[in-house]
């Protein structure tokens, strides 16, 4: 492994630049998921992220359904406990959206974790609806519980692949 030099060095030294490690290390790699609606439908599909240490990534999402799947990419940046999500590209007719953050954002996620992020979403100007994430990881389970002004909840479970 070769060290890290000058600038990329000062990078990583700031609190912004280790608490973008922690995260980069924490998502990057590949996910099975399986996201269920308000309404119980339920879909399922991989997701693989790629992450370049500083905070910045990509991901691609493949959901599983009878003849082609359906493919999404998108990023994600990391600064100051502000994870902002974009979605770049997005099957022909289908809304791409961009601009969701998930606030409060902490250093480190460990075993055990049990998270409330205040969510902002796409298209909104801040968290000021109540929108929330509630954030588990257990036994290399990541769980992602959205739940709406009104009430109603999309459950997002996460499991990292081996």
């Amino acid at each position: 492994m070769a060290a890290v030099t000058g600038e990329r060095a000062a990078d990583l030294l700031t609190k912004a630049g280790v608490m973008s490690w922690a995260f980069d290390a924490f998502v990057k790699g590949r996910w099975t998921v399986e996201s269920t609606t308000p309404g119980k439908s339920t879909l399922k599909g991989t997701v693989t992220v790629m992450a370049d240490g500083g905070g910045n990534g990509g991901f691609t999402l493949v959901w599983a359904r009878e003849g082609a799947p359906i493919t999404w990419s998108g990023g994600y940046l990391l600064r100051g406990g502000h994870l902002r999500i974009d979605m770049h590209q997005a099957p022909t007719g289908m809304e791409q959206l961009t601009g969701g953050e998930a606030l409060t954002v902490p250093k480190e996620v460990e075993e055990g974790a049990s998270l409330v992020l205040p969510w902002q979403p796409p298209g909104h100007r801040d968290t000021g609806d109540g929108q929330r994430l509630n954030v588990t990881y257990r036994n290399n389970v990541l769980r992602i519980v959205h739940t709406e002004r009104n009430g109603s909840e999309s459950v997002h479970v996460c499991t990292r692949a081996t």
